[in-house]
Order: C-alpha cells, then sequence, then structure tokens
C-alpha cells in the first residue's frame, strides 16, 4: 500500500512539472480539481451506491488521488524554482 502512495506520488510530480514547464496550467489545475472532487464523492457517498461494491472507488480516491493531487503541485512548484531567468520578455 505504501508502495503504491509513493509511486502515485512521483508519477504526481512528474506529471505537474511537466505540465507546468509547458504553461498547460488549465489543465494541471483541471487534473487536480478532478482528483479531489474525486476525494470529495467518495468521501460523501454511501457505500452503497458506488459503483460495485465500491472497494476500488475507495483504494483509488483515498489511496491514490491525494498523493497525486499533492505531487502535482509540488511538481508544479518545482518547476517555477527551477525556472529559466535568463529570458527578457
Amino acid at each position: 500500500m505504501t508502495l503504491i502512495a509513493v509511486t502515485s506520488l512521483f508519477i504526481g510530480i512528474c506529471v505537474g512539472f511537466v505540465l507546468a514547464r509547458r504553461f498547460a496550467l488549465r489543465t494541471l489545475v483541471g487534473l487536480i480539481l478532478g482528483l479531489v472532487a474525486l476525494i470529495a464523492f467518495a468521501a460523501l457517498a454511501p457505500i452503497d451506491s458506488l459503483p460495485g461494491e465500491g472497494r476500488a472507488v475507495l483504494i483509488v480516491a483515498f489511496l491514490i488521488a491525494p498523493p497525486m493531487a499533492s505531487g502535482m503541485f509540488g511538481g508544479a512548484v518545482i518547476a517555477w524554482l527551477f525556472r529559466d531567468r535568463t529570458t527578457r520578455t
């Protein structure tokens, strides 16, 4: 379980870094808000209303989505810290 969470954190960092470097900030914000909405949906929904038995949705919502969303934000911050300061606009 810990390996899955750490892996999703590093994938989130890579995705956030790449999207922030390419200035695809709308996509980055949309992905982060989508993951947060998934967490809120799973937290507020009754267990009987989730697809199947609901275990897969809960595992994705509470084990994968939070580290991936925080990793995306962290990757964007890292991209901002290592931005190219030599160009003048």
